[in-house]
C-alpha cells in the first residue's frame, strides 16, 4: 500500500508540474496585457486541478506581482518568495525550486522560471492546498483500517492524518518527494486486543470481515472514483480547449503497438470530428493524418516513454479553414493526453501588435528632432528610441547610460518637478541642455508623462523629448529683433518705452531719483550726408560704446531714432544728475570719429527731465526730454538743458513748426523770393554787374520770416537740397528770360549746401539744365562753404571738376570759420576765396583779426585764387581791405540786399 501511495504522488505531481510548464512554455513573447493572458490561462488550469491553490508572477526581483487567488491569499501580494521558504539562489541557479508554508492551511510552493533563457521574465509561482491534495489523492486509495500520518521532513508540520494513528504500534516509515519537497509517510494496521481462544472466532469474523470490508472498499472506491470522473468530465467537457486522452496497446511503454482514443471532450470530438459511437478504436496516427501532423508521431511516443511533456504550434489550412493551433502532449497513466487550443486570434493580435510596433517603432525612429523615452521614478532612463542619435549624435546605449555627464544644464526647479511627479501630480514641460557629440549645446524640451499603479504610487515616467534649439534661437532672434537695435546692439525704442513705463510705475512705490535724457548727435546729418551711410552707421556705433562706458549697470541705454539715443539714470539726485551728463557731453566731445583719412569732432545735445512721482505718461516725459534737447541744440549745441516747465520751449518748438509749414508751401508753390547782394571789385573800374543770389520768404501776412530761422529749419528737417534746387532753376529761368541784363552781367553768384554736394540726383539734374541754358556758363559761380567742401571732398571735388568743364567758376564761402586747412584748399580746383566775415568785421580794431585776413589773402593769391571779402561794413575796412589787395568786397557798407526783379528789368 505504501508503495501505492507513493506512486500515486508521482503521477499526481507530474501532472501538476506539466501543468504550471505549460503555462511557462506558452508564454508569450508579446502581448498587449501580459496579466490578462496570465489570467485566463490560470483560471483554466485551477478548474482542472482544484488542489492548486494558486498561480502568481514573480518579478525579476523574487517579489509576488500578481497573484490569481489575490482576494483569498492576499497575504502573498508585494512579498519576496524568500518569506515563504522558498531558495531563491537555488531558484535563480536551477530554474525551479520549492518550500512549504502553514498558514491558515498547509501549502506547498513550487516556483519555476518562465523562460529559461531570460530571467527578466520573472518566475510562476503555485501553491498547492496539501490537504486537498491528499484527499484528491488518497481518497480511493487507502484502507479505512489502516492509520497514516503524511508530515513536511524538514519541519515536521503534520500535514494529513488518517485514522486512529498509535505512536507504539508498528510503524511503517517512508519518505517520498512532492513538488520539490520531501515529506515523510507514516503508517500502520490497527491491531485489537484479542486472546488465544477466541482465535477461531475471530478468525471467522476477520475472514468475514475481509469480505465485507473488501466489498465495502470496492462501494466506496467505485463511488469516489464515479464522483471525481463525473468532476473532471465536467471541467472537461466545458474547457475551450480540445483535449483527447490516449492509451497505449502493448505490454509495456517499450513495446508499444499503437496509441487510441479512449476519451476526448467536446471541443475535441468538434475539430477532429469524432464519432463517439465508433465501434473501431480510433487511433493516434489517424488523428495526426487528419491536422497533417503525422511527422509528431515519433515525439509523441517519446513522451509516452520518458514522461517528457512536449509542445508545438500547429497550422490547419485547408479550403475551408485556416487555424493556428498549440498542441501539449503530457504523460497520463499508460498513455499520453493531448491538448489543442486554438491560438489563431491570439497569433492575429500578436501579429498586428507586432506590425503597430513595427509601425510605431518606424514612427518613432523616423522622427528628425523628437525622442522617444521613459525612465524609473529617480529620473533614470530605462527607454530611449533611435532618433537620439540624430538629434545629439550618441548611441542610444551610451545616452542611456552616460546622459548625466552630457548635461550642461538643468531646470532650477528640477527637485520641484520630480516631487511633483512623486505626488501623482502632472508636470509642465521643461528644457534641459546637453552637449553634442560635436559640442554644440542641445535643447531638449521634455513632455513627461508619469505612469501609476492603481494605489497611486508612481512606476514611471514616458514622454517625448523634442530638440527645440532652432525654435528657442529663433524665439530669441526674435524677441531681439523686437527688442533691440540691429546696429547698435542698444534696447530699441520699443523696449526702452517698456522699461520706462516700468520706472514710472516704480517710483510712486519708492522715493529712488531717476532723469530722463535725450540725446541728439549734432554732426550726424553732416557725416550721413557728406561720407554716405557707412560712416553714419558707424559713427552711432561708437557714440554707443562711447555713452555706454560712463553709465553704471542700473542706467538704461537706447537709440530711439536715427542719431537719437535715451538715457535713464538712477540713483542721483538732480544736481549729481547733471554733473554725470555733463561728465557724459565731454567724453563724447574729446572721442573724435575717423573715417578713412577725414576726422570730424563730434559733439551731442542732451535734454534732461528729472521725473517726478507723479509723472504717469511716457509719452508726454519723452516729448519734455525732446523740447530739451532741441532747446540744447539751438543754444549752440554741445551742451544740455534741463527742461522747465513753463512752456516757453514748447511754444518755441511750435514756432519753429509753423516756420517748417510755410517753407515747405512756398517751395511747393514758388512763394519763395530771390534778392541779390553786389559784390564791388576792389581796384578795379568794371562796371559790370557782380552780385550773389540771396533767399527770402514772407508768411502769409507779407512779413519777411529771418533767413537766420527758416534756413536753420531747412537744414534740420532735411529739405536744403529742395531749397538749393529751387533757387538754382529760378536763378537760370530769370538769367535766360533777361539777355540784356545777362550781357552786361560779369559773375553771378548761387549758394550749394553741403546736402547738395552730396545728392547726386540734384548734381545730374543742374549739369543737364547748364548744358542745355542760354545763360554762358562762365558768368556763374557756385558758392559752396569751407566746411561742407571738406566733408565731401572726393564728391565735391569731382562735383566741381564736371562744372568746371562747362566753364562755371566755384567760390570757397567762409573761409577761416571752419577747417582751416590750406591743404584742402590747395587741393579743390575753386577760383575765389571768400573770407569769412567774422574776421573781417572787426580788422581794423583787432590785430589777429587783421592778419589773419592778410595771411588768407596773401596765400590765396599765391594759389593763383582771387580774394573775396564779406561782412564789409564801412569805408574804412572797404580802404583797409583794398591797401591788402583783397579782390572784391561785399556787405552792407558795400550795398544792401534787393530784390533782383526790378535790377534785371533795368538790364
Amino acid at each position: 500500500m505504501t508503495k501505492q501511495v507513493i506512486n500515486t504522488f508521482d503521477v499526481f505531481l507530474a501532472e501538476r508540474k506539466r501543468a504550471v510548464k505549460a503555462v511557462a512554455i506558452s508564454w508569450p513573447e508579446r502581448h498587449t496585457n501580459i496579466l490578462d493572458w496570465l489570467n485566463i490561462h490560470a483560471a483554466k488550469m485551477t478548474k482542472l486541478h482544484p488542489d492548486i491553490a494558486d498561480i502568481g508572477w514573480i518579478s525579476p526581483e523574487f517579489t509576488v506581482r500578481w497573484s490569481l487567488a489575490s482576494k483569498e491569499h492576499a497575504f502573498v501580494l508585494d512579498r519576496n518568495i524568500a518569506e515563504f521558504g522558498i531558495n531563491t539562489d537555488e531558484l535563480k541557479l536551477i530554474g525551479e525550486t520549492s518550500s512549504s508554508y502553514q498558514v491558515n492551511n498547509s501549502l506547498v510552493f513550487y516556483a519555476i522560471r518562465i523562460d529559461p533563457d531570460n530571467a527578466q521574465l520573472g518566475y510562476l509561482l503555485a501553491s498547492f492546498d496539501i490537504q486537498k491534495s491528499l484527499a484528491s489523492m488518497l481518497g480511493g486509495l487507502i484502507n479505512p483500517e489502516f492509520g497514516f500520518t503524511i508530515s513536511d521532513s524538514e519541519n515536521e508540520n503534520l500535514l494529513l492524518k488518517h485514522n486512529v494513528f498509535v505512536d507504539d504500534e508498528t510503524i511503517v516509515s517512508q519518505l517520498f518527494n512532492f513538488a520539490g519537497r520531501t515529506f515523510m509517510l507514516k503508517q500502520h494496521r490497527d491491531k485489537p486486543d484479542f486472546k488465544m481462544y477466541d482465535l477461531i472466532f475471530w478468525s471467522g469474523s476477520i475472514a468475514s470481515g475481509f469480505v465485507s470490508l473488501f466489498l465495502y472498499w470496492l462501494i466506496i472506491n467505485v463511488f469516489r472514483h464515479g464522483k471525481n470522473q463525473q468532476y473532471y468530465r465536467g471541467i472537461s467537457e466545458d474547457s475551450l480547449d480540445s483535449i483527447l486522452v490516449y492509451q497505449a496497446l502493448g505490454e509495456n511503454n517499450s513495446d508499444i503497438i499503437e496509441l487510441v482514443l479512449v476519451d476526448a471532450n467536446k471541443a475535441a470530438i468538434k475539430l477532429l470530428n469524432i464519432e463517439r459511437s465508433a465501434s473501431q478504436p480510433i487511433k493516434l496516427s489517424q488523428h495526426l493524418q487528419l491536422i497533417q501532423a503525422k511527422h509528431l508521431l515519433p515525439k509523441i511516443n517519446d513522451v509516452n516513454q520518458s514522461g517528457l511533456a512536449f509542445g508545438c504550434e500547429l497550422h490547419l489550412n485547408s479550403s475551408n479553414i485556416s487555424q493556428w493551433l498549440k498542441l501539449r502532449v503530457a504523460k497520463a497513466g499508460d498513455g499520453v493526453t493531448m491538448t489543442f487550443s486554438d491560438i489563431s486570434q491570439h497569433l492575429i493580435s500578436q501579429r498586428n501588435l507586432q506590425r503597430s510596433e513595427a509601425k510605431f517603432r518606424r514612427l518613432i525612429d523616423g522622427l528628425s528632432d523628437h525622442y522617444i523615452y521613459s525612465k524609473d521614478p529617480s529620473g533614470k532612463f530605462t527607454f530611449i528610441s533611435h532618433s537620439v542619435k540624430r538629434i545629439l549624435g550618441y548611441e542610444v546605449a551610451d545616452f542611456q547610460n552616460n546622459y548625466e555627464k552630457y548635461l550642461v544644464n538643468l531646470p532650477n526647479n528640477m527637485d520641484e518637478i520630480r516631487l511633483s511627479q512623486l505626488r501623482g501630480e502632472q508636470t509642465k514641460s521643461y528644457t534641459v541642455v546637453y552637449i553634442s557629440d560635436c559640442l554644440q549645446e542641445v535643447m531638449i524640451e521634455y513632455h513627461d508623462s508619469p505612469v501609476f499603479d492603481g494605489a497611486g504610487n508612481l512606476l514611471a515616467i514616458e514622454g517625448i523629448g523634442r530638440d527645440v534649439t532652432a525654435e528657442l534661437k529663433l524665439k530669441d532672434q526674435i524677441y531681439y529683433q523686437a527688442n533691440y537695435d540691429k546696429l547698435t546692439g542698444l534696447l530699441n525704442r520699443h523696449a526702452f518705452d517698456v522699461e520706462l513705463q516700468g520706472l514710472l510705475t516704480r517710483l510712486k512705490t519708492t522715493q529712488m531719483h531717476a532723469s530722463l535724457c535725450y540725446i541728439d548727435i549734432d554732426e550726424f546729418k553732416l557725416i550721413n550726408d557728406t561720407c554716405g551711410h557707412l560712416a553714419g552707421d558707424q559713427m552711432l556705433h561708437n557714440i554707443a560704446n562711447t555713452l555706454g562706458k560712463k553709465l553704471d549697470s542700473d542706467d538704461v541705454l537706447a537709440r530711439v531714432g536715427g542719431d537719437e539715443f535715451c538715457m535713464i539714470l538712477t540713483g542721483l539726485d538732480n544736481k549729481n544728475t547733471e554733473s554725470k551728463v555733463q561728465t557724459i557731453l565731454d567724453h563724447v566731445a574729446t572721442n573724435p570719429f575717423l573715417w578713412e583719412d577725414k576726422v570730424f569732432h563730434v559733439s551731442a545735445s542732451i535734454g534732461v527731465v528729472h521725473i517726478k512721482p507723479k509723472i504717469s505718461d511716457v509719452i508726454s516725459l519723452m516729448k519734455s526730454a525732446d523740447n530739451a534737447c532741441y532747446k540744447a541744440k539751438i543754444n549752440g549745441k554741445n551742451q544740455f538743458s534741463v527742461y522747465q516747465h513753463n512752456g516757453l520751449l514748447e511754444a518755441f518748438r511750435k514756432q519753429e513748426l509753423d516756420v517748417l509749414e510755410v517753407l515747405q508751401d512756398a517751395i511747393e508753390h514758388n512763394k519763395l523770393q530771390l534778392y541779390f547782394q553786389t559784390i564791388k571789385p576792389l581796384g578795379s573800374l568794371n562796371t559790370n554787374h557782380n552780385y550773389e543770389i540771396l533767399l527770402r520768404m514772407f508768411d502769409e501776412n507779407g512779413a519777411m520770416v529771418n533767413p537766420g530761422v527758416f534756413i536753420p529749419v531747412a537744414e534740420r528737417h532735411g529739405l536744403m537740397s529742395r531749397v538749393d534746387r529751387w533757387v538754382f532753376e529760378h536763378t537760370i529761368d530769370l538769367l535766360e528770360r533777361h539777355p540784356k541784363h545777362t550781357l552786361n552781367l560779369d559773375k553771378c553768384a548761387i549758394n550749394l549746401s553741403g546736402a547738395s554736394l552730396n545728392s547726386p540726383s540734384l548734381l545730374t539734374a543742374m549739369l543737364e539744365r547748364l548744358q542745355r541754358t542760354t545763360v554762358p556758363a562762365e558768368k556763374l559761380c557756385f558758392e559752396i562753404t569751407e566746411t561742407a567742401a571738406v566733408m565731401n571732398l572726393d564728391t565735391a571735388g569731382k562735383m566741381i571738376d564736371k562744372i568746371r568743364l562747362l566753364g562755371c567758376h566755384f567760390s570757397l564761402d567762409d573761409f577761416g570759420a571752419g577747417m582751416s586747412s590750406f591743404t584742402y584748399l590747395k587741393n579743390m580746383n575753386v577760383d575765389y576765396v571768400k573770407i569769412d566775415g567774422s574776421f573781417v568785421k572787426n580788422m581794423c580794431h583787432d590785430a589777429s583779426d587783421f592778419a589773419t585776413v592778410k595771411a588768407i589773402h596773401e596765400i590765396a593769391k599765391s594759389m593763383g585764387k582771387q580774394t573775396i571779402a564779406e561782412f564789409v561794413g564801412d569805408k574804412k575796412t572797404e580802404q583797409l581791405l583794398q591797401q591788402l589787395g583783397v579782390d572784391f568786397a561785399q556787405g552792407y557798407g558795400i550795398a544792401f540786399p534787393m530784390p533782383i526783379l526790378p535790377m534785371l528789368s533795368q538790364g
